[in-house]
């Protein structure tokens, strides 16, 4: 790789603290020169980076929440330039599924490493959205757009927690009809997620078990209540390595199309980018990431 390392920072981006003092103790000690790219409104990481790129830049880091590393994610799929994440959001979902050190000194000597293991992810596809999470409608797509900044900016992931406590038995059910790969199927829950990856981030949660970002297979995943007894379930299902209870129901595919009834918002993080009915695919080895050896 050149010695210059481009990072693209979000300074918005998760709990307020200091960032480049922490990328600048990390990378000091790696010999790699590095220059900060700003965000300052939505679609500007995409946008940096595509620009980075036409400049022959072969790897590009992203500093910011799972948002960030979304749009980076769009510009960098089906290219050779492989991405570094820097951990610096609220969830960090994406850098916790792929074991990458939440300690920004960490992630940013993995990131400058010259010789370092790379994964090929899959990207799932909603319309010209692409995404390397999930796609969520009903009660996740409540909690990431309802949750207020300034409870993120001051307790973190633990604020997405609190924010799903709270709507606990309130959610209402909705039907949703599948048809995954050309098979229909009903289901009727509180939320319906199109996953590439289950890991819910905050808490080192997954949704699901058997969820691979790298399998060639969506997951589609539906969660039949928000009672406490679900969410028990879920946890313990982490601890045990499968899935328990008939509170998540759970297919693979390559394509699904989801209808609800009501009709609902389709959103990516906390972005809303489509509404039910919508069809969503699979992009194999879309994007290379830098993982722990």
């Amino acid at each position: 790789m050149t010695r210059i390392l481009p990072i693209i920072i979000n300074p918005a981006a998760g709990p307020e603290r200091p960032v480049l003092h922490a990328l600048n103790r990390g990378l000091n000690a790696t010999g790699v020169d590095w220059e900060l790219h700003l965000t300052h409104a939505k679609g500007d990481g995409e946008r940096i980076a595509r620009q980075l790129l036409a400049k022959g830049a072969e790897r590009i880091a992203v500093c910011g929440g799972d948002g960030t590393v979304k749009e980076v994610a769009a510009a960098l799929a089906g290219t050779p330039a492989t991405m570094a994440i820097l951990p610096g959001g609220t969830g960090n979902a994406l850098a916790t599924e792929l074991g990458i050190p939440l300690d920004l000194a960490q992630a940013s000597r993995l990131a400058a490493a010259a010789a370092p293991r790379t994964r090929a992810l899959d990207l799932g596809c909603i319309g010209v959205h692409l995404f390397p999470l999930r796609a969520s409608l009903g009660l996740e797509t409540l909690v990431i757009t309802q949750t207020p900044r300034d409870l993120k900016n001051g307790l973190g992931g633990l604020a997405y927690t609190l924010a799903a406590l709270s709507l606990v038995g309130q959610v209402p059910l909705t039907k949703y009809q599948l048809l995954i790969d050309g098979q229909a199927v009903e289901a009727t829950g509180v939320q319906c997620t199109i996953a590439n990856s289950a890991q819910m981030g905050v808490t080192g949660l997954s949704l699901a078990q058997g969820v691979s970002v790298d399998d060639g297979l969506l997951d589609i995943i539906v969660v039949t209540t928000t009672d406490l007894t679900a969410l028990a379930d879920i946890a313990a299902s982490n601890f045990l390595g499968q899935n328990l209870g008939s509170d998540i129901l759970h297919w693979q595919g390559r394509e699904v199309r989801v209808a609800a009834e009501p009709a609902q918002d389709i959103a990516l993080g906390g972005d809303v980018v489509a509404r039910s009915p919508a069809t969503i695919t699979i992009w194999p080895g879309a994007l290379k990431v830098i993982v722990p050896g």
